[in-house]
């Protein structure tokens, strides 16, 4: 008898869920007329939004720094396959702290000069100038920024006046404007680092497929001029002193050459020893400047070598090229999420909103009887 029962509540339950959802059905359909009209209206809001957001192109590039591993080549190679670095290299600076070189402050200080030029040819300036003046916004972008702009005006009225600038930009203390395009660049180049493999991946986007192609070729360069000054500094220090301490004692063997020659010419026909001596000796210092003069020569071209040899390399697997295709935004994907949330809140609408809103309206008229 239990069991019957409990067929019975089963079969019922059963029978309500597809009465309600029939029930909801019908709601959908029933109002389907304004359900299209919200995504019509999602429709046109989509294409309005999508079309003022302004184009980007992405420029990218891949590089494969060379790397010096200290440790057997056969553990170094089990390492990499468990996914762990055993470069115990000397340098401060390797391929894993690439991001935060790139991304550091003077770096992109450096690009503020860097003359770029529009696909169009209409334009030809500095980056930082193409950034500043040159840049497209939504039109939203004014209308939101119109508030700030009036607070910052009236503040502005009680505030000192800021000191007038003489010109010339240092990087220690850069305008706020100039500070929004540092900001800019350090969230829009993107630099990822293989662990294993040395593997650097650089990619930009800009307005102007042009300009972003520029300004990704200047990151690379810089990289690459940045670790090789790097790698190098110790070498090239070494050779700019040995270079001074070379040319002191090439100078000295001159002296001593030409006091040694001038002795000679002085005492051609002098046969006493103490003439002797002296020559003996002058010819000694001027041995004893040439040996030195030659030891320090020598070791003036092996810093050269090594300067040389410290020199990284980098191999360019995918070089930088001028994008053909945006890469945003993406307006089917907007058109589309615009047309299903429009028709989303069409639908919760429909199911439960319009009911709500009529129970509420029934509520209130009962209320003021």
């Amino acid at each position: 008898m239990a069991d019957y029962k409990d067929n019975i509540e089963c079969g019922n339950s059963a029978e309500t869920a597809e009465i309600d959802l029939m029930e909801l059905a019908g709601k959908l359909w029933k109002g389907r007329k304004f359900i299209l009209k919200c995504c019509a209206v999602g429709a046109v809001i989509g294409l309005v939004i999508a079309f003022s957001i302004p184009k980007r192109y992405r420029a990218s590039a891949v590089l494969a720094p060379e790397t010096e591993q200290k440790v057997g080549g056969g553990v170094s190679s089990i390492a990499s396959m468990m996914g762990v670095s055993l470069d115990n290299s000397v340098d401060a600076i390797n391929a894993s702290l690439f991001p935060d070189v790139v991304h550091s402050v003077p770096f992109i200080f450096g690009l503020f000069g860097l003359e770029v030029e529009t696909v169009d040819g209409e334009l030809s300036t500095t980056l930082l100038d193409y950034m500043l003046e040159h840049q497209r916004v939504a039109w939203w972008s004014y209308v939101l920024g119109l508030p700030g702009k009036a607070a910052g005006w009236f503040f502005s009225l009680f505030s000192p006046p800021e000191p007038e600038c003489d010109g010339v930009l240092r990087m220690e203390n850069l305008p706020k404007r100039e500070r929004g395009v540092v900001e800019y660049f350090r969230e829009g180049i993107s630099v990822s680092v293989d662990k294993k493999t040395g593997r650097t991946d650089l990619s930009l986007e800009m307005q102007d497929p042009l300009v972003a192609a520029a300004v990704m070729e200047a990151v690379v360069s810089g990289l690459k001029d940045y670790m090789c000054s790097y790698r190098t500094s110790k070498a090239r220090q070494d050779v700019e002193n040995l270079s001074v301490i070379c040319s002191e004692r090439r100078a000295d063997y001159y002296r001593a050459q030409q006091a040694y020659a001038s002795y000679l010419d002085a005492n051609k026909s002098v046969v006493l020893q103490s003439a002797q001596a002296d020559r003996e000796r002058l010819r000694q210092e001027m041995d004893l400047a040439y040996q030195v003069y030659s030891q320090v020569s020598a070791q003036l071209e092996a810093a050269r070598v090594k300067e040389q040899q410290a020199k990284p390399v980098f191999a360019v697997i995918e070089p930088v090229t001028v994008p053909l295709r945006k890469s945003a935004p993406g307006r089917v994907r907007i058109l589309a999420g615009f047309v299903f949330l429009f028709g989303c809140a069409g639908a919760a609408w429909e199911l439960f909103g319009r009911a709500f809103w009529r129970t509420l309206r029934e509520s209130a008229a009962c209320g003021e009887e």
